[in-house]
């Protein structure tokens, strides 16, 4: 990027959540710009040229990047299809009637057939990937392909809209969350996943924090600023935690790659000859777990 297009560029930031021009510049790792507001902290990308949409096509699920998309998408979901089955007992719990629910950015579906199986009804999907969502169709399940700002849907239609591994995809996050707070019916919920940029694993591992994702992630939150986001969005009764993955021996000695591919190699040859591949257990991996209701009076909304 040239001097000059770099200023320009700098001229023209506005923070994402609260619209301050008061921001500095932070280099998280080497080569790696991001803003960050001195107004309320938010951090996100304001310099990324990369079309969003271009990303997710069928590599996307399936290449050899240890850190951007899916090893292999197919292999991960048998064990993180355990995560979503919990995280949809949790949300059972919590929403009285089994049905009206939207899962955005829902990939190749697998979150939905677990909401199946647990006997929601008239569970959606959105995908902005045309492969991802053609793919989902085949499993019997009703996608749209697209974007919450490309399609038009029905106010106040979903008890439960899912946002997992999506809103550090955003690149206007109180502007979806309006929307979202659209389609939501009165005391509807919202459920997202998204890494914590103030959280332990970011501060201990630094640069070699996984979720720095250059072109792929956008917006970089806190549980401040994606509280100060919601509020902004007309959400309240806001409850922030860890999020807790299923992960098995051989999928996280596969994300190792990215930090040491040598000792990942090693690790991997002795899992599979103890037999200790397919061991999983819970873990924290440096995501907040949102839950936030939509509190429109109903009134408001005939």
């Amino acid at each position: 990027m040239s001097e000059y297009f770099y200023q320009l560029m700098k001229a023209k930031i506005i923070c994402l959540i609260c619209k301050s021009k008061r921001f500095e510049i932070i280099y998280p790792m080497a080569g790696y710009k991001l803003a960050k507001c001195k107004s309320c902290s938010m951090i996100w990308d304001p310099f990324v040229r990369v079309d969003q949409k271009t990303l997710y096509n069928k590599d996307y699920f399936i290449n050899d990047n240890p850190k951007g998309g899916y090893k292999n998408y197919f292999e991960g979901m048998k064990i993180n299809r355990k995560t979503f089955k919990e995280r949809i007992k949790k949300i059972s719990r919590l929403i009285k009637k089994k049905q009206d629910l939207l899962d955005l950015g829902c990939a190749l579906g697998d979150c939905l057939l677990e909401a199946k199986s647990l006997g929601w009804k008239k569970i959606e999907g959105i995908d902005p990937s045309r492969y991802a969502a053609s793919f989902a169709r085949k499993r019997g399940l009703s996608i749209k392909c697209g974007t919450l700002e490309s399609l038009k849907l029905k106010k106040n239609k979903y008890n439960v809209v899912l946002c997992q591994d999506v809103a550090e995809h955003l690149q206007n996050p109180v502007g979806s969350l309006k929307l979202i707070s659209k389609i939501l019916k009165p005391n509807g919920l919202l459920y997202i996943i998204t890494p914590n940029v103030s959280g332990n694993w970011s501060k201990v591992l630094k640069s070699f924090w996984y979720h720095y994702k250059p072109e792929e992630h956008i917006s970089y939150f806190s549980p401040e600023t994606i509280s100060l986001a919601l509020k902004k969005a007309s959400f309240t009764d806001i409850k922030i935690n860890s999020a807790l993955h299923i992960m098995s021996v051989e999928y996280i000695l596969q994300r190792l790659t990215y930090y040491s591919p040598f000792l990942a190699r090693i690790f991997l040859n002795l899992s599979k000859a103890f037999n200790l591949n397919n061991f999983s257990f819970k873990i924290n991996t440096g995501e907040m777990e949102i839950l936030a209701y939509n509190k429109k009076n109903e009134k408001t909304t005939k």
